[in-house]
């Protein structure tokens, strides 16, 4: 039994002493401090002994009942080993170690597949007995191995890639299947029928009903009240009520036992444990290989609970604890409690959290819960025989049912619809198709769910074209007006996360509808960005043939920029290969691909960016007026040669500057002395405007790529301008504003684009 889970902070001890100023302050500290770990080591051990004989019977039913002492006992030593080695090993030292019940239904309905398979059908009962306990210690020994092995290399973070919807899911189906379970054992192999119609079939339908008053009683009792006491003593309680009931009826054990009563064999006193050598020669290990699939759902669902668990203590007791130190502490539990044939565990936040509170974060109430379930051993078999079918069955249709109710009820406030539908799908054919189909539709529907929300998303992050988007070279205003004419004729598509079959048609049908757009110009050029797609499958691949030919077909060029070798080389292997096809193109980057449609484009224009006199081109850029050549005339004529700085970063920015031949690079120097090519600079363009006004140090080199003439105004000279000749002066600002408004009118169109 499990306690109800809470990730609320640990509450101050009140069952603790604290330093006292009495006469003897030792005494009566000494004594509480043992007794809180004592009083909770006797909750944890009644609740371990009353979960051992559930699960047992659970499992061992019907064909196999012969099994049911053992299975006590093997299941309480799983209980031992866990609590024992989690306790020593943990990083948190409170932790306590059980049994978790979804394992427990998940392998209940795993065995009774297998029992019911046609090689065990006509088996002797040792050897379907064997077999159960085989699949118990292997999934144990599984869930061991694969903790260590997470837990060496750090491996447990892989296991959140699971979706929630599918651990819900399993989580819902499991407490699902033991309810189902609890129903079986009580009802055993009466038909429909037999249920109303034969004695021992009323008998059993009367049991049932027994057990579902005793489950609302006991799931009732334990949402009133948090006390931990309350479970335990609901259990003691209607023992003892039925035995005083058997007294008062003068019905004996033997009787009982004829009504399903109480368990059916009755189990010798002393401690029963199946032989690991009996186990190893006599179980069927061909059908123990045909339960992988559920005992590998077991291994996913312990780390899966045993990590949500440790983030939720973390949270809880506000310690940081190692995930992969646990993994190999439980690791090491699991490997002992499949030594012998046990069920596999982990620890438990519940019971963790609760011995924090009654013992402080100290080994003590695990040590105590250990000695108890110890001192229980010898007496489980006669404990198990003497306790009611009711009760047992009662608690597991009530541990099932909180299962269902919290992953499956509570969970549809917590999920989108279709993953919800997803949760309530998995039970649903768990219990109508068997336990491994319903594991099998799960991931199926799990993984239809995903490919369906993922091709829902975008991968298309900006579709622009060059009226918005420009590339690093900074040109007159001349052959900027002509780009933001025709700029409409490229289209700029900039991808983003991972391409497959399900996202590629979102590309596919941008090019198309663009080319289909009857109010636009003629598209030229398409140009798509890769810098952040993740990655492409062969289906995406294809998408992109299909744009060549579409593009081919209407006269249009592609261009492909920031590819990878390995997105290279899917697209070279399915027909784009950019060297032997002249409709496209491959650039390294987005801004190669834009400067390459640029000059394609002014080239095609007839852009001529010589002009004859410095006056010719201000004309075009300000406007006529009688007194350029006079502005000309007060600035300061400079030949460059290769590699000379005109501008340097860190000096004040007193200077403007106009290119009038050649060509410039601005850079910038990194922390780590390399240069980074911010712009290229083409004749025509005004530098410096910034600094003449807003002054300061400059932010950048600005480096002459070849010969170059280059006409600067200081500020000193303006200023003088501005005092002497103020039209003058009114050309130089218009210059400036020119410039500045046609640079932001870009950045503007550039950042509207990306908002789209």
């Amino acid at each position: 039994m499990t306690l109800q889970d809470t990730s609320l902070p640990p509450k101050p001890n009140v069952l603790r002493g604290s330093p006292s100023t009495s006469a003897s302050p030792l005494r009566p500290a000494t004594m509480t401090a043992l007794l809180a770990p004592l009083l909770f080591a006797v909750i944890a051990g009644i609740d371990g002994l009353g979960t051992s004989i559930a699960f047992a019977a659970l499992i061992f039913t019907g064909s196999v009942s012969a099994g049911f002492g053992m299975g006590v006992g093997a299941i309480l030593m799983s209980s031992i080993a866990l609590t024992l080695v989690i306790t020593l090993g943990s990083r948190y030292p409170a932790s306590i170690g059980q049994v978790r019940k979804p394992n427990v239904a998940i392998l209940a309905a795993a065995i009774a597949a297998a029992l019911a398979s046609p090689a065990l059908m006509d088996a002797p009962d040792e050897v379907r007995i064997m077999t159960a306990f085989a699949i118990l210690g292997t999934s144990a020994a599984a869930t061991g191995l694969v903790f260590l092995v997470s837990g060496a290399f750090g491996f447990g973070k892989l296991v959140r890639f699971m979706p929630f919807s599918v651990i819900a899911g399993f989580l819902a189906g499991s407490g699902c299947l033991m309810i189902q379970g609890a129903v079986k054992m009580l009802l055993a192999d009466h038909a429909l029928s037999d249920l109303v119609m034969a004695v021992d079939g009323r008998q059993a339908l009367a049991n049932l009903h027994i057990a579902l008053i005793f489950a609302f009683i006991l799931n009732f009792s334990m949402r009133r009240s948090n006390s931990p006491l309350v479970a335990p003593g609901i259990m003691l309680a209607a023992a003892l009520l039925f035995y005083a009931m058997l007294a008062a009826l003068g019905v004996d054990a033997e009787t009982a036992r004829s009504f399903h009563w109480l368990p059916a064999l009755p189990v010798e006193a002393g401690l029963e444990l199946p032989s690991p050598v009996a186990v190893l020669t006599q179980a069927d290990w061909w059908t123990v290989a045909d339960a992988a699939p559920a005992i590998a759902s077991v291994v996913l669902l312990s780390m899966v609970g045993l990590l949500l668990n440790t983030s939720g203590q973390e949270v809880a007791t506000r310690r940081e604890i190692d995930a992969d130190s646990e993994l190999r502490t439980t690791g090491l539990a699991n490997l002992l409690a499949g030594g012998f044939g046990g069920a596999p565990g982990f620890s438990s936040m519940s019971m963790t959290l609760l011995a924090t509170r009654m013992g402080g974060a100290s080994r003590l109430p695990g040590l105590a819960t250990t000695l108890v379930l110890v001192l229980m051993l010898p007496f489980a078999g006669q404990l198990a025989g003497a306790m009611p079918t009711f009760v047992a069955a009662g608690l597991m249709i009530t541990l099932g049912y909180d299962m269902a109710e919290e992953w499956l009820w509570s969970a549809r406030h917590q999920l989108p619809r279709n993953e919800w539908l997803v949760v309530l799908a998995i039970p649903f054919a768990m219990l109508v198709l068997g336990f491994l189909t319903g594991m099998a539709i799960g991931l199926a529907l799990a993984i239809i769910s995903f490919v369906y929300n993922y091709a829902r998303l975008s991968v298309v992050r900006s579709d622009t074209s060059l009226i918005a988007r420009r590339s690093s070279v900074d040109r007159p205003l001349v052959e900027t007006s002509h780009l933001e004419g025709r700029g409409d004729q490229v289209q700029v598509l900039e991808l983003q996360e991972f391409l497959f079959f399900g996202t590629a048609e979102q590309v596919v049908a941008a090019v198309r509808n663009r080319l289909q757009h009857p109010e636009r110009p003629k598209l030229r050029f398409v140009i798509i960005d890769f810098r952040r797609v993740s990655g492409l499958d062969a289906a995406a691949a294809a998408a992109f043939v299909k744009i060549r030919n579409l593009l081919a077909a209407a006269g249009a060029e592609l261009l492909l920029t920031g590819l990878s070798p390995d997105k290279r080389m899917t697209l070279n292997r399915n027909g784009l290969d950019g060297l032997s096809d002249a409709a496209t193109r491959f650039e390294p980057d987005l801004d190669h691909a834009i400067e390459y449609c640029e000059q394609r484009l002014l080239s095609d224009a007839g852009s001529d960016e010589s002009w004859r006199r410095v006056e010719d081109y201000l004309a075009q850029t300000i406007g006529p007026s009688t007194r350029l050549q006079d502005l000309v005339a007060s600035m300061e004529e400079i030949r460059l040669q290769p590699g000379d700085r005109f501008i340097r970063a860190g000096e004040p920015g007193e200077d403007l500057f106009l290119l009038w031949a050649g060509r410039a690079k601005v850079e910038a120097v990194l922390a780590s002395g390399k240069r980074l090519r911010l712009r290229t600079v083409k004749p025509g363009v005004v530098l410096g405007e910034i600094a003449i006004y807003r002054g300061g140090p400059r932010t950048a080199d600005v480096v002459a790529e070849e010969p170059s003439i280059i006409y600067r105004l200081a500020r000193r000279q303006l200023r003088y301008l501005e005092q002497t000749d103020p039209e003058l002066a009114l050309l130089v600002h218009r210059l400036c504003a020119t410039t500045l408004a046609e640079r932001l009118t870009i950045a503007n169109r550039e950042v509207k684009a990306l908002h789209e």
